[in-house]
């Protein structure tokens, strides 16, 4: 904090201040959830392999949707289709033996409940890769987070400013300015998750949970002050 004392010139009025940071700290559990989910194909054509994951990535989409998860989204995120070399044979330049596709959807709900259930699902269905899955906050909430943030942020710098006040018998007068100085949100938090890409059959709808995401504000405050 800053106390300052300043001769205005021609006016010869004082203008007293005392400039103060305040911050705040606190933790919301989010309420938006995202998954990464990939179908993995190979075949000895091209075009084999891009049937095949089309029919597949239909399927996970479709069971994906029956969940019937609040405020579904789901798009796609990746589509790779890559040849598969051999290399067995040392005098000879590698050959491609068969084509490997790899399309990855990205399916989000603010549902978080639901998260397990879309796993079991998709894998149900026939997926074959979870990269990962991701908790953060819808944008109606963020918003509402940082105000309380920063609220909570300028009760602190009022408090400063009245304790600084007190112990120097002053009075606080006004506020001159305020400054925003950064609102800070920790996530989106990734849980990292990985199947390998072995298909699982029947698979039990895991438990996941996610932690709380951290926000801050810091602000900065001029009061004027009256002796």
């Amino acid at each position: 904090p800053e106390i300052t004392f300043t001769d205005s010139g021609a006016s010869k009025t004082i203008q007293n201040t005392i400039t103060v940071s305040g911050s705040a700290y606190i933790k919301i559990l989010p309420d938006e959830a995202f998954i990464n989910i990939s179908a993995i194909t190979e075949k000895p054509t091209s075009q084999e392999a891009v049937d095949q994951n089309s029919t597949l990535s239909k399927a996970i989409i479709d069971a994906v949707k029956a969940t019937g998860a609040q405020n579904l989204a789901i798009q796609t995120t990746g589509y790779d289709l890559s040849p598969l070399y051999d290399y067995s044979k040392e005098s000879a330049p590698p050959e491609i033996y068969a084509y490997r596709v790899t399309s990855t959807i990205e399916a989000k709900t603010t549902e978080l409940e639901k998260i397990g259930e879309i796993i079991a699902s998709a894998t149900g269905a026939g997926a074959n890769s979870i990269s990962s899955i991701g908790f953060d906050l819808t944008d109606a909430t963020k918003r509402k987070a940082k105000n309380d943030a920063l609220a909570a942020a300028t009760i602190d710098a009022n408090d400063k400013a009245i304790a600084i006040a007190n112990a120097m018998g002053l009075k606080i007068d006004s506020v001159l300015y305020i400054i925003e100085d950064e609102v800070y949100f920790g996530g989106p938090f990734m849980a990292p998750a990985g199947m390998g890409e072995a298909r699982t059959e029947d698979i039990a709808a895991p438990v996941i949970l996610p932690r709380e995401i951290e926000v801050s504000a810091n602000i900065s405050v001029a009061y004027l002050f009256i002796k």
